[in-house]
């Protein structure tokens, strides 16, 4: 009697190792697949921005093709939103990889603007912080999901501090918002790691899992492209040809 019991605890608990490792191995492969889609995105930004630099610099500086592909984008979210709700995968990874060749038009002026060497600088120091802050936010036992208010409210400010900006030509003024714009998206990206990771843990097994493997890439590269962005201003603003 008691050896049949112990079989069963034995085979119970082989089960349970069985599918916890199951689930671990399902976790990696949808990090890879999030992390994999979000640099495959940087890859397309970087390319047609360096390529529109190099060889439309006229597109480059003109600011009334900036301002309609920042309006361009905009609509890009919102039907990229629609085809999330609708489980379109397809149609959401080629908006999500549109938006990313929009992205690298319209900032290919900082090419102009900047030397190599202060763009490959800030690229490295981005790429170590968002690296730095997702591990935070993968295994830190805080509860990271508790900054979304102040997170989003820093994104608020931002926003006002750099309508002020347009109207103030103070530099330290400018600093400020780039320190700011720097500690407000290194804290989203240790909170949307976080978030990606829970929704897996909700979603692990279905289709839905597949959907939100997409959005988070798409948060993901939005933290590391205003990261980046933040950075160079931080960096930069100095050290312009």
């Amino acid at each position: 009697m008691f050896r049949n019991d112990y079989d069963s605890y034995d085979r119970y608990n082989a089960y349970d190792s069985y599918g916890q490792e199951a689930r671990i191995a399902g976790k990696q492969r949808y990090f890879a697949q999030t992390y994999g889609l979000m640099a495959g995105a940087l890859a397309v930004t970087f390319l047609v921005a360096l390529a529109t630099a190099r060889f439309f610099p006229q597109v480059a500086a003109s600011s009334g093709i900036v301002i309609f592909l920042c309006i361009a984008q905009l609509v890009l979210v919102f039907s990229l939103s629609r085809s999330l709700t609708r489980g379109n995968t397809t149609s959401t990874l080629v908006k999500f990889l549109l938006y990313a060749a929009f992205t690298g038009v319209s900032f290919s002026s900082i090419f102009l603007y900047f030397r190599a060497e202060t763009l490959v600088l800030c690229f490295l120091a981005t790429a170590a912080s968002f690296g730095g802050m997702a591990l935070y936010g993968l295994y830190s036992k805080r509860d990271i999901l508790s900054w979304g208010s102040t997170l989003f409210g820093g994104l608020i400010g931002l926003l006002v501090l750099m309508l002020l900006g347009f109207f103030l030509s103070v530099p330290t003024f400018h600093l400020f918002i780039s320190v700011l714009g720097v500690l407000v998206f290194m804290g989203m990206t240790a909170y949307d790691t976080r978030k990606l990771s829970l929704m897996y843990d909700h979603a692990a097994g279905t289709r839905v899992a597949q959907a939100y493997s997409i959005y988070g890439a798409f948060q993901l590269y939005l933290d590391f492209i205003n990261l980046f962005l933040y950075l160079v201003r931080l960096i930069g603003l100095t050290d312009r040809d």
